[in-house]
């Protein structure tokens, strides 16, 4: 069973939501909330994209840093940043050359932890290597979006810390991947969730 959780605040299927201060607090109970359903096994794994990406991975090193129980058992980012970002207005977000566009202001704060952002700013580096579970990480290396660098930096910090993430880059590939790509991706991303979270484990 897979649930995607709306963490941002307002958007719909067609138009994202705004990145802004966002509680992450919200995020560890919904991780026990979908734990305790009766149609799950018990065990639970996290995946996001791109900001989703960053959230899965900053939330998951948070709950590492302090120790909090109910940690996803398995985590999954696909052309994840390798630091914290600032906040996403959706309403404002505008190709450069639009009318609309407008410069990312780094000082606006995406995240909240405990009802404070101050430990969460913009550039500061996402401690995943603090998650002893499986994780797997992809990247298009034409990523337009998130740099190819950012997932290969995360890579390079994970082994110095005697961490062996599964790690998937598509060559060629930019930030959506196209149809052949995606196929692969999500085979790859299903193989990984049924291997690490089967009840046999």
């Amino acid at each position: 069973m897979a649930l995607p959780f709306g963490y941002s605040q307002g958007g719909n299927a067609w138009n994202a939501g705004s990145i802004r201060e966002v509680p992450l607090d919200r995020s560890v109970a919904a991780l026990d909330a979908l734990r305790g359903l009766d149609i799950t096994s018990g065990r639970v794994g996290l995946y996001g994209v791109s900001r989703g990406a960053e959230h899965a991975l900053l939330l998951t090193s948070l709950m590492a840093r302090e120790g909090i129980p109910g940690m996803a058992d398995a985590v999954a980012a696909h052309s994840p940043p390798d630091c914290i970002c600032g906040a996403f207005d959706g309403r404002t977000f505008r190709d450069p050359g639009d009318p609309g566009w407008q410069a990312w202001d780094s000082a606006q704060r995406a995240w909240t932890w405990r009802e404070s952002s101050e430990a969460l700013l913009p550039t500061m580096p996402i401690e995943i290597e603090r998650y002893a579970g499986p994780l797997f990480l992809s990247h298009g290396t034409a990523d337009s979006m998130w740099s190819v660098e950012m997932t290969r930096r995360l890579e390079a910090r994970l082994q110095a810390h005697g961490r062996m993430p599964e790690v998937h880059y598509y060559e060629g590939e930019d930030h959506i991947l196209r149809s052949e790509a995606e196929n692969m991706h999500h085979a790859h991303l299903i193989d990984f969730f049924e291997h690490h979270l089967s009840h046999d484990r």
